[in-house]
């Protein structure tokens, strides 16, 4: 099993709808996924419920063991109300976090876990259970700032408590293609860090949350802009998996 958390540590970059549409892009293409969502605002169990396992997330913290049966392409193990005082646990749940994702390891070809928008001990348990992070960012000053942060704790993370752990890149998201600003900050991002960026744009349309209200991925809707919308997370996601090793379609 291969797990991408889908972090970053300022809210408001869709990080929620760029992690469901990452788990249906790989349902769809065959494959087995398990969504894990940590954030306590839970929007993206909401989404999902029809997938629910019979754990909830708060399962994932605790020493005991978990099951989890599988439902079909996707399978949620969804945000409680415990996840709220999840920050003030024993940082002993980092590990037993770790713990269980492996356990699950042989049941499911990819895990997404969907992170909170602050750091603390579920992003941190996340970091150091996953393979892969990825980072959506908008293209602003303040997002800029924030994963300059989100920058130094994957980093910290991977050279102390797991090495394994590979950064995907920044995602630009919400992109403003009639904005002079975001394009120029586009520019000063591939100049500046193209190592670290994904070079794609997911553009801002009302079609994404319309898709997602409904428990479905953009590029099912039949609008024109939802389609559009639907080729550039693809464009998105293909770029990404080709750093993993590639998603076969089956």
């Amino acid at each position: 099993m291969k797990t991408v958390a889908v972090s970053n540590q300022k809210g408001g970059t869709g990080k929620t709808c760029i992690g469901l549409h990452l788990a249906m892009y790989l349902a769809e293409a065959g494959h087995s996924v398990l969504f894990v969502d940590i954030d306590p605002q839970a929007n993206a169990s909401k989404t999902l419920a029809p997938h629910s396992s019979q754990e909830v997330s708060s399962s994932l913290f605790a020493a005991e063991p978990i099951e989890v049966k599988k439902n079909g392409g996707i399978t949620l193990i969804s945000a409680d109300a415990k996840m709220a005082d999840m920050e003030r646990a024993n940082p002993q749940v980092v590990g037993h976090f770790r713990k269980n994702i492996n356990s699950l390891s042989g049941a499911f070809d990819f895990c997404v876990i969907d992170t909170p928008p602050s750091l603390g001990l579920r992003m941190t348990s996340a970091l150091v259970a996953a393979d892969y992070v990825l980072s959506p960012i908008e293209l602003e000053e303040y997002s800029i700032d924030g994963i300059k942060m989100m920058l130094q704790t994957i980093f910290g993370v991977k050279q102390k408590y797991n090495p394994k752990l590979e950064f995907l890149g920044m995602l630009p998201n919400r992109f403003n293609s009639r904005s002079e600003r975001q394009k120029a900050t586009f520019s000063e991002l591939v100049k500046n860090y193209s190592e670290l960026l994904v070079p794609a744009k997911i553009g801002f349309r009302s079609s994404i949350p319309e898709a997602l209200a409904s428990g479905v991925p953009v590029w099912s809707l039949k609008k024109t802009a939802a389609k559009e919308a639907g080729r550039e997370f693809k464009a998105a996601f293909k770029i990404v998996f080709d750093r993993v090793g590639g998603v076969s379609d089956e």
